[in-house]
């Protein structure tokens, strides 16, 4: 059979379309409107414990960069449930080990002033912070990420989302977790819903996060008062686990811009931290069942 030049090139013509046409014939997947929920559920007694793996650089006045490896044991305890449904959880640094770098100097070490420090916050199952309370408002001390390292409870507030679905949620908290004198934390958060996956071993629901806030610390030494303010910027997840709705990981990655201000002096620094809360240990506290009281069968004497 003989193609006339014509005839040819209507056949590359329509070669070419005809990707384009079966492209649009393809089925339409239905957009996803699935609703993702997740909130905090602890029972008295529900023992958590995170290994919190972080990697820290600070600089101070353009000065060496000190680089930091770090490994620590977190635990957690729900020590009650209060009328109102709220949470009180104590909170405590059990184990730890660091390792920092300075041009061709490494130092190991194996002791902080924060080991074994119990620090007690309330929170309600959306994360937000109703109060807190330290084991000794007279001791100062510091976690070894600093009064502003990534923290694990903070408010979502909205728990039902739809994929990529995003919401916007605003807070001031104090973190005594991280220290006394108590850092206060003024930040915003964009959340984005990522919806259900599953991840070490655990079903999930993750949701994605853009911080940006104002951390502030007044503390007080031998030479006069110290102010500690950051402009700190960080993005992160957050991976809740469907069945027992506890956090079961967190990642964040945090810069900070530090203006450290003292009565005879003012430095500039910066901190940057990298950082994993993992769980590796989940004991779930015992519900305790009220039986009803049976109700007195004898009668009254007349």
């Amino acid at each position: 059979m003989v193609i006339s030049k014509n005839n040819f090139f209507v056949l590359i013509i329509f070669s070419l379309l005809l990707p384009l046409r079966t492209h649009s014939q393809e089925e339409v997947h239905p957009k996803d409107t699935t609703l993702y929920c997740f909130r905090y559920r602890f029972n008295p007694n529900d023992t958590l414990v995170y290994l919190v793996h972080s990697y820290d650089s600070i600089i101070i006045d353009y000065g060496k960069p000190l680089l930091k490896v770090r490994n620590e044991i977190h635990r957690v305890i729900c020590e009650n449930v209060t009328k109102q449904g709220t949470f009180i959880l104590s909170y405590k640094l059990i184990q730890f080990q660091g390792r920092d770098f300075q041009d061709t100097t490494i130092v190991d070490y194996t002791e902080s002033d924060w080991l074994n420090r119990e620090i007690k916050i309330e929170i309600d199952s959306f994360g937000n912070r109703i109060n807190f309370w330290v084991d000794d408002t007279l001791k100062s001390g510091r976690t070894p990420g600093g009064p502003f390292q990534p923290h694990m409870f903070f408010p979502f507030q909205d728990t039902c989302k739809k994929k990529n679905e995003t919401w916007l949620v605003r807070s001031t908290d104090d973190l005594a977790e991280n220290g006394i004198p108590i850092p206060r934390f003024r930040h915003t958060m964009l959340f984005k819903m990522i919806g259900e996956i599953d991840t070490l071993g655990e079903k999930v629901i993750r949701s994605e996060f853009i911080r940006t806030g104002q951390g502030s610390l007044k503390m007080q030494n031998q030479l006069g008062e110290i102010l500690l303010t950051a402009v700190i910027n960080s993005y992160g997840y957050l991976d809740v686990s469907k069945e027992k709705s506890v956090p079961i990981h967190l990642f964040t990655t945090v810069e900070q811009k530090l203006n450290i201000k003292s009565d005879e002096n003012i430095s500039t620094g910066k901190h940057f931290i990298h950082s994993n809360y993992t769980l590796i240990e989940y004991h779930k506290g015992k519900v305790e069942v009220q039986k009803p009281q049976k109700r007195s069968t004898k009668k009254s004497k007349r």
